[in-house]
């Protein structure tokens, strides 16, 4: 199974009170890379309203190719994660569009990394 950049995946979440609780998560890393090592960086979604802050990226149905599952989401900058492709107990649920992932990859560069991903 190929693991693309920008495809949204429901993958279990090591961080918080909930170890291992399943949320969605876009993956940010390209095919090559996930290939090379069965690996990828993702970054969570969530809905939560208590999380809230300058590290969350809102999104809405238009920045995906079908509707969100839940509505008013947001992606956790700041918890990128890597994750096996054994990780993955679904078949992917969605994929961002192109113009918003990399309104998402600007915000983390700047916002995370303190990094200008436009730059070269």
């Amino acid at each position: 199974m190929a693991v693309n950049q920008r495809d949204v995946y429901i993958l279990p979440h090591p961080f918080g009170n909930n170890h291992g609780e399943p949320h969605p998560h876009i993956v940010l890393s390209v095919l090559e890379a996930n290939e090379y090592e069965n690996t990828f960086v993702a970054v969570m979604i969530t809905s939560s309203a208590v999380t809230k802050d300058d590290l969350s990226f809102p999104i809405n149905d238009r920045m995906f190719e079908k509707p969100l599952a839940k509505k008013d989401c947001h992606v956790r900058m700041h918890l990128v994660t890597m994750a096996f492709k054994e990780d993955i107990d679904r078949p992917k649920i969605n994929t961002m569009k192109i113009a918003a992932f990399k309104e998402l990859m600007e915000d983390i560069g700047d916002l995370i990394f303190d990094y200008d991903f436009q730059s070269k």
